[in-house]
């Protein structure tokens, strides 16, 4: 089962790195990175941008400090291949955060070996485990953050450890095995958590696989949780000199929950724009095998088999009930600017640990069904894997935005109208851009002018680059890197991707045979 779960996870990896955008450009992302660079010189302050004043009058980024201190690694060594290279600039920016850019691709490709050995540990077969697994790192939009600095991926890194450890701890028979599953489980909850607050609930849902069978298994994850909140509140102290001041303002408070739930839940699951349905409409096998999963009955004192399965049903249940409730009725429900429905990001390995049951022993009818599913899921997301979501808003217009977050026309179009669904819009880019690259009408970016801090781009390269394609190999191409040896390095990153995944393929078929 290792085996082949490092397998996949190399074999992820390679692909994550071949299609990765080697951009660092989001508000919330650049925010982060800066966190990062800040914390390697010893502090925590940040430049001005989506960020909040102190009582000491610095600036102070909203987010969370669990992803920057994951990524200092990468972020370090991306600055200092900038110096090593003798970058000055903007092209010392590009380089830094092309390193760190990367982060979430080892982050997902740890998340697809998670999901792998879970499903396994769940008694789900080989093959079906491989097909949820590849399903949920390439039909859905986790591909799109893996390509991002966003905290979503590590969110849903912490929430799947969280619910398999707690799976494992309540119901496995040796004490050994519990004990590692407590700490598996209080590791995810206390990853879940630090990298966002608002984390919190789905961990604790995520815990409730944990059963009540033996109620001291709780001590442990509880103090993942505990350990976890203690960090923010030290980190809250240090940036406001407050123990109950996070950044997010008003966005914190009961005034920020005001979307009518059925609105803000419609949204998330079927509106044209944002829904989950569209954007991963493998997810819709999920409540088969949520019920496959729920009616599993524990078959011996001894081994006590279906007990894990069961809670762990439930648990996936009560998780996503508590995020459609809490994002449901957020004013910012969408997460703008985003691909999909970025909150639900977190839960869905939660949803692909059904998918892997409802696959497991399926009809000849029920894969073909899964296959086209699958097939329409690859379509919509190789759009946004292509096209950067941010440049397809603002090319729709939607960006930058002319109406405030909570005003309840925000973003209407795109939101509820298929007509401007950023789906189709995606597509309609990447059309027209290939035909552009085509034609070798590629966009060049080095023209001089004001360069924006946040994206390390002059305002004429940001128009320029609505004709791009959203890989790094071809981004170095526009600044002007020569494009041999970039073609060169993008066909051996692929030759490595397609022995990687023959790699995977050879290990789950030894697994199941």
């Amino acid at each position: 089962m290792k085996r082949a779960a490092w397998a996949i996870a190399l074999a992820a990896l390679l692909t994550y790195a071949l299609t990765g955008g080697g951009r660092i450009v989001g508000s919330d992302e650049v925010t982060m990175f800066e966190l990062a660079r800040s914390i390697v010189h010893g502090s925590i302050k940040v430049p001005e941008g989506a960020t909040m004043r102190g009582p000491d009058g610095q600036t102070y980024t909203k987010n969370t400090w669990g992803e920057a201190l994951l990524a200092l690694p990468l972020v370090a060594a991306g600055d200092a291949a900038a110096r090593a290279a003798g970058f000055q600039g903007e092209r010392a920016q590009w380089a830094s955060r092309f390193v760190a850019s990367f982060f979430n691709a080892i982050v997902v490709a740890l998340l697809l070996a998670a999901l792998y050995a879970t499903l396994r540990g769940f008694r789900v077969s080989a093959r079906a485990s491989l097909a949820a697994t590849a399903a949920l790192g390439f039909t859905t939009p986790l591909w799109v953050y893996a390509k991002s600095f966003m905290a979503e991926p590590l969110e849903a890194l912490g929430l799947l450890l969280a619910l398999a450890g707690a799976a494992g701890a309540g119901a496995a028979p040796a004490p050994a095995d519990q004990r590692r599953g407590e700490r598996v489980a209080a590791a995810g909850a206390f990853l879940a958590i630090s990298a966002k607050l608002a984390m919190g609930p789905p961990a604790l849902a995520c815990l409730a696989a944990l059963g009540m069978r033996r109620p001291r298994a709780w001590l442990v994850p509880l103090g993942g949780v505990a350990l976890a909140l203690a960090g923010h509140a030290v980190y809250d102290l240090l940036r406001f000199g407050s123990l109950f001041e996070t950044g997010y303002g008003a966005q914190a408070s009961a005034g920020a929950f005001t979307t009518p739930l059925w609105v803000g839940v419609y949204g998330l699951l079927l509106s044209s724009g944002k829904g989950i349905a569209w954007f991963a409409p493998v997810l819709w096998l999920a409540p088969l095998g949520v019920a496959a999963m729920v009616r599993s009955r524990a078959h011996s004192e001894a081994a006590r088999r279906g007990d894990d399965v069961r809670h762990a049903g439930w648990a996936i249940v009560a998780a996503w009930a508590v995020a459609l409730f809490a994002y449901g009725r957020f004013q910012h429900w969408a997460g703008d600017g985003s691909w999909g429905p970025r909150y639900l990001v977190p839960v869905l390995p939660l949803a692909a640990i059904a998918v892997g049951f409802a696959l497991d022993g399926a009809s000849k009818l029920r894969k073909r069904v899964a296959w086209a599913l699958a097939i329409a899921g690859l379509v919509v997301t190789l759009g946004g894997v292509g096209i950067y979501f941010g440049a397809q808003m603002r090319e729709a217009g939607d960006y930058p935005y002319t109406l405030a977050l909570d005003d309840p026309h925000f973003m209407e179009a795109s939101h509820w109208n298929p007509r401007y669904t950023p789906i189709a819009g995606n597509w309609r880019m990447l059309g027209r851009n290939l035909g552009e690259h085509l034609r070798g009408e590629a966009p060049a970016l080095g023209q001089g002018g004001a360069v924006d801090p946040r994206t390390g781009i002059t305002h004429d390269e940001e128009q320029a680059l609505l004709h791009a394609i959203d890989v790094w190999w071809l981004y170095a191409g526009y600044a002007g890197i020569p494009r041999v040896p970039l073609g060169i390095a993008a066909i051996a990153l692929l030759a490595g991707v397609v022995w990687a995944w023959a790699r995977a393929w050879r290990a789950v078929r030894a697994e199941h045979a």
